[in-house]
Formats: structure tokens, sequence, C-alpha cells
């Protein structure tokens, strides 16, 4: 698939932005850590563990934060053998996955690959932040939910006040914009169990 032009400017962009006091950045590293988590974890009684912890205080904004206590909700109701498959069919697999969560998969000629140039970028990316990804011996940097964990370290300094506005607009015309908003539709579209359409309806806003 290629992309096309720029991409929107994003919520979760915007809110990381604002100034620190209105509680913006720290929404905006809670909603990108939480999806990062969905999008990079298989389902499992850890992850419902993890994705149940509520923001104290409060997240800033309060349609996400709504969202994200519906998609934990759901991932603690679900069946998770069915949970545990859908996942799997979505997003395991360069060439079969529906959702492939891989940047260089969305924007390659001829059959989808990985380890290309947006991980090679993405890469980069950790490194001005001074950070290394999780995952890296085994995960491509440009997978989705890593994008999205750099993103939430980032806003994470921005709430404390660090100035890292230009990493983060840097990262997001880079990584997200281009394609990550149509990753999200797909995956609202696709997925068969509440749990992880709702995780796609909550993508769809934070990256639109």
């Amino acid at each position: 698939m290629i992309s096309g032009g720029p991409g929107p400017r994003g919520l979760l962009l915007a809110l990381a932005g604002a100034h620190p006091s209105g509680g913006g950045p720290r929404t905006a590293a809670f909603v990108s850590g939480f999806l990062s988590r969905v999008l990079l974890d298989p389902p499992s009684e850890a992850l419902n563990a993890l994705l149940g912890r509520r923001p104290d205080p409060p997240l800033a904004h309060d349609g996400l934060g709504a969202r994200v206590e519906a998609v934990a909700r759901l991932y603690r109701e679900a069946e998770p053998v069915g949970l545990a498959k859908e996942w799997t069919r979505l997003f395991v697999g360069p060439r079969a996955a529906p959702c492939r969560p891989w940047h260089d998969t969305w924007e390659c000629e001829g059959p989808p690959r990985l380890r290309g140039p947006k991980h090679a970028s993405m890469l980069g990316y950790w490194s001005r932040a001074g950070l290394e990804p999780v995952h890296v011996e085994t995960e491509p940097a440009d997978h989705a939910g890593l994008v999205l964990a750099l993103f939430s370290a980032l806003a994470t300094r921005a709430a404390g006040g660090d100035d890292v506005r230009r990493l983060l607009e840097d990262l997001w015309a880079a990584h997200v914009a281009s394609w990550m908003p149509r990753f999200a539709a797909t995956l609202e579209s696709e997925a068969r169990v509440p749990a992880l359409k709702a995780a796609g309806e909550l993508l769809v806003e934070a990256v639109s």
C-alpha cells in the first residue's frame, strides 16, 4: 500500500503539545501507552491487569478516558481464547494479517516486507530520544505499538516540562500521520470481537 499526502494533525499530538498544567501531555502519554500495549502484547491476564489501571488524577480529556475504560472492560469480559485468536489473526504475519502493524508494510512496492526504511528511520527516532525500543531483537522498530511507545515516553517528558515538541512533531509526521489513521480504520472495520473493535475506535480518535 502506498501512502498519500500528510495525514491529520492528530488529537494525541495536540494534547502532547499543550501546556503541562492543563494535563494534556499526561493524557497523551497515558493513552498512547495504553494503545501501545494493546497492539504489542497478546491478550493475557497480566495485560488485563495492566490495562485496568486507572490514571490518578483522571485524564484531562474526558472522552478519551471513557474510551480507555471501555476497552479495558471489554478486554476483561472477553472470552480469552477467542480474543487471543482474533488478536493473532489481525496482527501476526506481514502478508496474511489484515491489520499489519508495521509501517514498512503499508508503504512499499510489491509484497509486504519487514525491516525496511521505516524500521531504520524509527531506530533513528529512538536514538534521538536517547532510548532503545523493547523487543528490538525480535520486533521491527516501526511496529505501531513501538511508535506509540516512543510517543508515550516523549509525552511523559513533556508532562514533566521538557521541551520535546519538535521531536514529537517530527515523529508524528514521519511515522503516524502518513499511515496510522488508515491502520486504525482498518482495525476498527476488521475486528470481529468487541474489545479489539473498541481499541480500533480509540486509535481512530487518538490519531485523527
